[in-house]
């Protein structure tokens, strides 16, 4: 990856759907125990993103402020507690956009009855 972009990272304290397990923030799933496996499933989240093609990379243009994004991280176990896997997903902080500055136009994708059939 170029150095020309950057991923502009925002963190944020908030823990909800989280067990007391999880981290809540990247700095303290890199000061756990299981850092390795925190790192192995955010190379698995970033591979699958890749593969999938869910962004392209442009430049930012002048005076546009990216979108901020955080790791959020879970400890998947099964139905007797045991550990089955370590997850982490990379999401967008869209809510810090301004309409008219940051965006126009909204979209949300919408399942018609036919896909269902």
């Amino acid at each position: 990856m170029s150095n020309d972009y950057i991923i502009f990272l925002q963190e944020h304290e908030d823990g909800v759907g989280l067990t007391e397990d999880d981290p809540i923030n990247f700095c303290q799933a890199m000061h756990n125990s299981n850092f390795q496996n925190w790192i192995d499933a955010m190379k698995d989240e970033m591979k699958s993103m890749n593969d999938n093609e869910v962004w392209d990379l442009v430049e930012l243009l002048e005076g546009v402020q990216p979108i901020g994004c955080k790791w959020i991280f879970k400890i998947k176990k099964d139905s007797k507690g045991n550990i089955e896997r370590y997850k982490a997903r990379l999401v967008a902080i869209g809510f810090t956009q301004k309409e008219d500055i940051d965006y126009k136009e909204t979209f949300s994708p919408v399942s018609s009855k036919v896909s269902f059939g």
